[in-house]
């Protein structure tokens, strides 16, 4: 017992001397996925990854892209009519139940695609689009393929899943129909962007009809419509033992080629996660996309770097019309976070570059004072600033900015300057140098006044003293000039 309490002691102590201590970070949780990542949403900040860049197979999770084409070119509210389009997919494809004719709205379309999986939810919404770009309402089937898988292909490559290519709608397995885990971020980073898909994405489930009620300018009994109850796939959004408090959505995915897949978003302390995992196997999927986001939550955080508008440097100018001053602030024009690991946020530092043509060579070598020439314009970037972890690794980096535009100095404004600095020197004393300076000219004529009454003084002295000898003298000279008087008379 004396020994646990001399360790805890010891411990104790080590703590109060060195407060400061960090402790590292949990290790990443061990997966059953073949290729997966797990990725901060707004900033796109990779915080773990298995193979992402690995060749897979996608399955229904191909069903969020299929959901952003569509509602980049129909409206939640638009009425769509059922076709023959739903009679295209395999026989063992997840459906969402539509019949020939019946109407829906696209926003309960996009809940058929992604709650139930429905691959003929995609159908129908892939020929929709095609028929809509191309206007043409008799195009066939294998026609608004080609053209809706273009509009996915396009789509994915602006997003930067370039090393993927979508060859149907649905996600059924094709041997062309392939993706990364890396590209199935960018895609559902995408995704929950659209209102639409991500208030769909973390619901439970629907139960409701096509058309969610009476639609303005249509009578009920004239539209064929059907009742639904959808439960989402997604088991960390409904209610069961695998659920997340912190998920809020995407898609799930499921083929023999495939897997078991899932692309899964949580939120927590205004900080979104997406994971992704391919060909994992029950309940692994599950339980490892909750580990990973566990991981990032715990060991992981968002750091404001900096606000827009931000000075980040102060610069002297050379070259410039002195008259608006001799500095120039320097700033940032967007906001910069970064998610990192929490112990690193302390490390970071900021490292500016200008560019060349803009700074001034000093003639002193060992002057290491940077001064920027002009003219400068506010437009176009003065330089970077790169931000760096105590790896010296490059973890952000923006341009930099004029914060006001600075003009060429010319031989008018030199000499204008000269005269104003030197009419301000003259008239720009406080009432406290006043006051001083009054007191020393006080001083001043005090003394000089002292010096002067002394020498009056003295003055005065000199003439008594001269008074009184003169006078003695003509006394003297009186008693001499009686005395010889008397003499004489003797």
């Amino acid at each position: 017992m004396k020994k646990i309490n001399k360790i805890i002691a010891v411990l104790f102590i080590l703590l109060m001397a060195f407060p400061n201590i960090v402790f590292a970070a949990e290790a990443p949780p061990e997966i059953v996925a073949q290729t997966a990542i797990l990725a901060e949403a707004s900033t796109g900040k990779i915080i773990y990854q298995k193979d992402m860049d690995k060749k897979m197979y996608p399955a229904s999770m191909t069903k969020l892209l299929t959901a952003i084409i569509a509602l980049e070119h129909l409206k939640p509210d638009d009425l769509i009519t059922v076709g023959s389009e739903i009679n295209e997919i395999p026989a063992d494809s997840s459906k969402a139940g539509h019949t020939r004719g019946e109407t829906l709205t696209v926003k309960n379309l996009i809940r058929g695609l992604l709650i139930p999986s429905g691959n003929d939810s995609a159908n129908v919404l892939a020929v929709t689009v095609a028929r809509k770009i191309e206007n043409n309402q008799e195009l066939p089937y294998e026609e608004c393929i080609k053209v809706f898988t273009e509009l996915m292909n396009e789509k994915a490559k602006q997003l930067g899943a370039t090393n993927s290519h979508f060859a149907n709608a649905h996600g059924y397995h094709d041997e062309n129909h392939y993706t990364t885990a890396h590209d199935m971020f960018f895609i559902s980073q995408e995704a929950l962007k659209n209102e639409t898909i991500s208030e769909i994405a973390k619901e439970k489930g629907y139960s409701g009809d096509g058309v969610e009620g009476d639609i303005a300018g249509f009578e009920n009994d004239t539209l064929k419509i059907r009742k639904y109850n959808w439960t989402n796939h997604n088991l960390l959004v409904t209610d069961n033992e695998y659920q997340y408090e912190y998920a809020i959505g995407l898609k799930t995915g499921f083929m023999d080629e495939a897997g078991d897949c899932l692309s899964a978003a949580a939120q927590k302390d205004n900080t979104t996660l997406i994971a992704v995992v391919f060909h994992s196997e029950d309940p692994a999927r599950w339980t490892d996309t909750k580990a990973l986001f566990e991981y990032g939550f715990d060991n992981f955080d968002m750091l404001d770097l900096q606000k827009s508008g931000d000075v980040v440097d102060t610069v002297a100018l050379s070259k410039h019309n002195r008259l608006l001053g001799d500095t120039l602030n320097i700033v940032v024009k967007e906001d910069i976070n970064e998610y990192m690991l929490k112990e690193e946020a302390e490390t970071i530092e900021k490292v500016i570059e200008y560019k060349s043509d803009l700074v001034e060579q000093q003639k002193n070598k060992e002057d290491n004072t940077t001064k920027l020439k002009a003219p400068i314009s506010t437009a176009e970037p003065i330089g970077k600033m790169t931000y760096k972890n105590s790896k010296n690794e490059v973890i952000k980096e923006t341009d930099i900015y004029a914060e006001k535009e600075i003009e060429k100095g010319t031989i008018l404004t030199t000499i204008k300057y000269f005269f104003q600095n030197l009419t301000s020197n003259l008239f720009s004393f406080s009432l406290k140098s006043v006051a001083i300076i009054i007191g020393i000219v006080a001083a001043v004529i005090a003394l000089l006044a002292g010096i002067i009454a002394v020498m009056a003084s003295r003055r005065n002295r000199r003439r008594r003293s001269k008074y009184i000898f003169k006078t003695n003298r003509r006394k003297h000279s009186r008693n001499d000039g009686r005395r010889m008087r008397r003499r004489r008379r003797r």
